[in-house]
């Protein structure tokens, strides 16, 4: 490179592949851009040159190259090859060091013990999580996320109850030998290879701690039912769940239950009345488990997320399909691609998945069936997301029984309790409620109700219990 070629470049300005450098003085902040150039699409570094694309050249000694070459040897993996260092002479014996760095065929690449990325103009310090995924992508470690010892854990800090209902669950599915029921919960760990030794391996916290023990802060869901078909509206319920996999699948279950509305129908040939939810129930149940076993729990800024919506149910998990998956593959036969497959194995011997790969067109045969559109796959902002689209709006069936009356969000939650676990008392519907006013606004809400010839009151005053009108 010549000095025009190099003033042409220096120019531009600062980008994404291009960094200035004074001197050598910041020769270290120098070499963590060319870590992060290794670690993204590669770029030039320009010692020499102030922030703001003035030329001032640097003067150079042997000592200069000897620095320039230890700081090269503090890169690991070894990048030597990827970075060709040139000397540009400028004037009054000054030179503008020009470093281009080649991207790296063995990413993650480490400067002086930690990792860099590029984002736009600016270098910084690579988040752990991300590192970890170039690592298992890379190949140089056997073992993912889920594999790792988790130290600060100990088998007391496990829910022993929910490891024997996995040996319950699995010798009724003939998934496991019914010798094991004999085994205690180290022995049913080392079966299920959730332990090392002593040493918990990370699957077995996310399965099986206990509430008070679990400490990784990305074993949480998120669940809101919004008034309306965005996030504008208000929250009708929103709720954060912190706790193992188990728990949190069966506090999405009873957040579906709340929220999804249930027809009620007879067919010619049958007495039995028929409920039919607004979404098949067991496809999006498929959807919340291969959230919660394909997710990356790498990342820890992230949550599950479940939200309903007035026209939809969206569930979002961070981590995109691995590489050798594409959003055309689930929607036909595939082979199951694992993030984590300790954990899928587990809802596997539980009977809670069936064979691999068969979740996605299990949901997609679901929805066919109950003759609902077929769920939507997508990739955004760093995560897979499902959407399933209701035939009706969810809003419009809450109120069809009201004749279009006007509820609060507070009154059509109620209303909905009632319609589902109906006769229930005052005491219960203010135990389902998020955050509850008081005993008097909820009777008011009761009240309004009645008045609107919606629900009516069995009982004495003392001991009344709420149905619908329907139901009287």
């Amino acid at each position: 490179m010549n000095l025009e070629q190099l003033k042409k470049i220096i120019q531009l300005g600062e980008s994404e592949q291009v960094e200035f450098k004074k001197s050598t003085a910041q020769l270290s902040a120098a070499f963590e851009t060319v870590c992060a150039f290794l670690n993204n699409q590669g770029g030039t570094v320009f010692i020499g040159v102030t922030d703001g694309g003035k030329i001032v050249g640097q003067q150079v000694a042997d000592t200069t190259r000897q620095d320039i070459a230890k700081e090269i040897r503090k890169i690991e993996p070894p990048a030597q090859s990827q970075i060709d260092v040139d000397y540009v002479p400028v004037e009054q014996g000054r030179d503008i060091i020009v470093m281009t760095v080649a991207a790296s065929n063995h990413v993650p690449c480490v400067y002086d013990g930690r990792p860099f990325q590029r984002t736009q103009s600016t270098t910084t310090l690579m988040p752990q999580h991300r590192y970890e995924q170039l690592i298992v992508k890379r190949g140089h470690l056997n073992y993912s996320w889920e594999e790792v010892i988790a130290h600060e854990y100990s088998i007391k800090d496990l829910d022993h109850d929910e490891i024997y209902k996995t040996v319950a669950d699995g010798i009724r599915e003939n998934r496991i030998p019914a010798i094991a029921q004999r085994e205690n919960a180290r022995e049913i760990l080392t079966r299920l290879n959730l332990i090392e030794g002593n040493a918990l391996k990370r699957a077995a916290v996310v399965l099986y701690a206990k509430q008070e023990s679990m400490r990784f802060v990305q074993c949480m869901i998120k669940m809101a039912r919004f008034a309306g078909n965005d996030k504008l509206g208000n929250f009708i319920d929103n709720q954060q769940i912190y706790g193992n996999a188990f728990r949190l699948l069966a506090e999405a279950d009873a957040f579906l239950k709340r929220h999804l509305p249930i027809a009620s129908f007879f067919k010619s040939d049958q007495f039995k009345r028929i409920d039919q939810p607004a979404l098949p129930v067991m496809a999006v149940r498929e959807a919340l488990i291969n959230a919660i076993c394909h997710r990356d729990y790498a990342d820890r800024s992230t949550d599950i997320a479940l939200a309903i919506y007035n026209n939809r149910l969206e569930i979002w998990n961070s981590g995109f399909l691995l590489d050798e998956m594409t959003i055309e593959d689930l929607k036909r036969k595939h082979n199951s691609v694992l993030r984590n497959k300790l954990i899928a194995n587990v809802f596997y011997v539980r009977g809670m998945i069936e064979k691999w790969g068969s979740g996605t067109n299990k949901m997609i045969a679901l929805c066919r069936e109950d003759g609902i559109p077929e769920p939507e796959f997508g990739e955004n902002t760093g995560g897979l997301e499902v959407v399933f689209r209701f035939k009706k709006s969810i809003s419009t069936q809450l109120k069809k029984n009201s004749s279009m009356i006007k509820l609060n969000a507070r009154q059509e939650i109620i209303l909905d309790m009632i319609k589902k676990s109906a006769p229930i008392n005052i005491k219960q519907i203010m135990a389902q409620l998020v955050n509850p006013p008081s005993r008097r606004m909820v009777l008011k809400d009761l009240n309004y109700l009645k008045q609107k010839k919606l629900v009516h009151t069995k009982g004495s005053t003392n001991n009344a219990v709420w149905i619908l009108r329907e139901q009287t």
